[in-house]
């Protein structure tokens, strides 16, 4: 049985694989706080689980979910333009051997694996690794963590994730150090043979206005519009317009720096904003 916040379907706006369809499971839990968190509601459980439709419909299912019907739910939102399902959180990998229980039935019927990950947790990685297809993995620098040094966790986490498909991510603001960047660049190619091969993808932090502020108020993350364009659940702030109410939180000239430093480690870097976020989709 899984505990899920929402199960919905959309297209993915972060990292190597932006644009792809996707149907998104955000599993509960997470294991860090860190300063750019865009999914706080995912840390608490709550009593039922949000499920969306294309057309914005949403549903609530009581938590935790058996594995018959996530696997219905996810079915329900399936076709042939499919890529793959995202486990998002949260962080996914808190649920382990619950995944690792309900994975093979999603790899029975064809169904890829996505996986979005702090990049913390080896020995959970572990239990799902055969199963999944593709890693999307977050680098997690101490600045964004009060100062909580996690380099050695991400070295063992990325040794066992080579294994399959893997890009590096980094959410960068404006005051991401470059020593801290070159630092854990520095160390994973170091450390990691043939790690330079691996795509790295720089994220502009972003930053949203407050609807209910004006455009002088802003905080630093939002909730996005649900699927389809509905209306957000209950409880929910309602969204700024697609396209409108929210700006890249990273400068060109800074993301530069920073690419260029992290260039010096990676053969292949990448710059890409939340496509999602621009788009005003969930």
């Amino acid at each position: 049985m899984l505990r899920l916040v929402e199960i919905f379907p959309s297209f993915q706006g972060e990292g190597l694989l932006v644009g792809v369809p996707q149907v998104f499971l955000r599993l509960v839990g997470c294991n860090l706080e860190c300063s750019y968190c865009d999914t706080p509601e995912a840390r608490a459980e709550p009593e039922s689980c949000r499920v969306w439709s294309w057309e914005g419909d949403m549903e609530s299912v009581a938590n935790p979910l058996p594995d018959a019907e996530v696997l219905r739910r996810i079915e329900a939102s399936w076709g042939p333009m499919m890529h793959s399902v995202s486990l998002t959180g949260g962080e996914p990998l808190l649920q382990a051997e619950a995944l690792a229980g309900v994975l093979p039935r999603f790899k029975e019927r064809g169904m890829s694996i996505y996986l979005e990950t702090n990049g913390t947790l080896p020995g959970e990685l572990r239990k799902v690794l055969e199963w999944v297809d593709w890693i999307a993995m977050d680098l997690k620098l101490p600045s964004a963590l009060g100062g909580r040094d996690l380099l050695e966790a991400q070295l063992e986490f990325l040794r066992v994730a080579v294994a399959r498909r893997v890009f590096l991510k980094l959410v960068a603001e404006e005051r991401t150090p470059l020593e801290e960047v070159t630092g854990f660049c520095r160390r994973i190619t170091r450390e990691i043979p043939g790690a330079g091969e691996i795509p790295f993808v720089l994220q502009p932090v972003s930053v949203r206005l407050s609807p209910f502020e004006g455009p002088e108020k802003e905080v630093a993350t939002g909730v996005p519009r649900m699927p389809g364009g509905a209306s957000p659940a209950p409880g929910i702030s309602p969204p700024a317009s697609a396209g409108h109410g929210w700006r890249v939180g990273l400068t060109a000239r800074r993301a530069a720096e920073l690419a260029e430093a992290v260039a010096a480690h990676f053969r292949e870097v990448r710059v890409i904003p939340q496509l999602h976020r621009a788009w005003g989709i969930k």
